[in-house]
């Protein structure tokens, strides 16, 4: 086969088999979940309603065109005292009608339109920035099911060890069973051992299925075919970051300024052209024309309000006070992530390093004692139950070292997810 067929054959099948058997990082683990949340298509729903918002706003600089129609009857009319020597006086029906199309032009709104649209445009921004904030949360909750997920994956291969040691040790049994060296009870109480194990195995098995299926809905992986990386310890500081609810407080803080702003063109006229035409019975313009004649009228109207009786003012501290009340929940909550991150500082920096200290020597200590323990078994100086005792010990203190060092990366790991990256 060539090999420029054999890549191009390649590059159509990695689409369909590129995710099978990957490894994937706390980060990447985040950035899916966030990525596929279904809360993001909130973002493309506020655009479109933006878009078509601010499409209206643009349709106010066309004319106004409007059809209206009237037929009243009304029981008196303008009547004349007399007749006139020189002409007919019309008399004026009491059934009257009128068609008439008004046309209306603006031609100065006081900048109204500008601040509108920009309303429009934050509040497009505030709804991104919300969904922003729902899915942040989403990074918490993922780096915790990862974690456990871990921890289950690293004490599987702990028990897995564990197992193999205690295969090989029963191959060692059967053998001095079989020469008269020991008893059928030396060999059996390590069967026993090994089923314990792998009854263990198969908990440890079950419960992280679950996890990695649960951590696979949250990132949208239709199977658990993927592993996972184990984050590598670094004491390098963390780089903070800008959490999304700032940018919300920010958005909602500039949202009250607009609207105080808008308030300055509540004392700006409001100027357009208009003209009407149509039929009427009488004519409205000339009450001796009393069929139905046609008329128009064109011209310029103005309106203004220079007197709000102090409305104006009270709005802008209205507006005033909305701002601080933002600003209060934006101290509030900085104030609540400071303190929901003491704990992670301190397990990070203090509690976790010294453990792993204590725990590094006393593996340490209890592979020695296995080792002296071995061989006094194989010179009948130990039992093969004290024996199995000590390999418990040596299991139990090698889980309980993994379990802190994925706890140390865990504490780093939920502070990267709360403040930094």
């Amino acid at each position: 086969m060539r090999f420029d067929l054999f890549f191009a054959l390649a590059a159509l099948v990695m689409p369909f088999y590129g995710f099978a058997g990957d490894t994937l990082t706390i980060q990447q683990c985040r950035d899916l979940a966030i990525q596929n949340s279904p809360l993001q298509q909130k973002k493309l729903y506020a655009a479109s309603i933006s878009a078509l918002q601010i499409r209206n706003l643009q349709s106010n600089n066309l004319p106004r065109i409007n059809v209206g129609g009237q037929a009243s009857w009304q029981t008196d009319v303008v009547r004349f005292p007399g007749d006139s020597p020189l002409f007919q006086v019309p008399e004026i029906p009491k059934d009257q009608y009128k068609l008439n199309v008004d046309i209306a032009q603006r031609i100065w709104d006081g900048g109204s339109d500008r601040y509108v649209q920009r309303q429009r445009e934050l509040e497009n921004e505030l709804a991104s920035a919300q969904v922003d904030v729902d899915v942040f949360q989403l990074r918490e909750l993922v780096t915790d099911l990862y974690f456990r997920a871990l921890l289950l994956q690293e004490s599987e291969a702990i028990l897995l060890s564990t197992k193999t040691d205690l295969q090989n040790r029963l191959k060692q049994a059967e053998a001095s069973v079989t020469e008269g060296a020991a008893l059928r009870t030396t060999a059996d109480q390590v069967q026993i051992q090994i089923l314990r194990t792998e009854q263990q195995i198969a908990a440890t098995q079950v419960d992280k299925q679950a996890v990695m299926e649960l951590l696979a809905k949250w990132i949208n992986r239709k199977n658990t075919d993927f592993q996972l990386a184990e984050p590598v310890w670094t004491d390098e500081p963390l780089q903070p970051e800008l959490r999304p609810e700032y940018r919300l407080f920010a958005l909602q803080q500039s949202a009250w300024q607009i609207q105080k702003d808008r308030l300055q063109l509540t004392v700006q006229p409001r100027i357009e052209a208009f003209a009407q035409a149509g039929f009427g019975q009488p004519n409205p313009l000339n009450f001796f024309e009393v069929g139905f004649e046609p008329f128009a009228l064109i011209g310029l109207r103005a309106i203004w309000s220079p007197f709000d009786w102090g409305n104006r003012k009270r709005d802008s501290q209205v507006f005033d006070l909305q701002m601080k009340s933002v600003e209060i929940q934006r101290d509030a909550f900085q104030q609540r992530l400071e303190a929901n991150t003491i704990r992670d500082f301190w397990d990070l920096n203090v509690k976790y390093k010294e453990q792993l200290k204590q725990d590094q020597a006393i593996v340490a200590l209890q592979e020695d004692i296995v080792r002296r323990a071995d061989a006094q078994v194989k010179n009948g100086v130990m039992t093969a139950t004290d024996y199995l005792t000590q390999i418990n010990l040596l299991t139990q203190a090698r889980l309980t070292q993994k379990t802190h060092e994925l706890q140390l990366a865990l504490s780093k790991e939920m502070l990267v997810a709360k403040i930094g990256k």
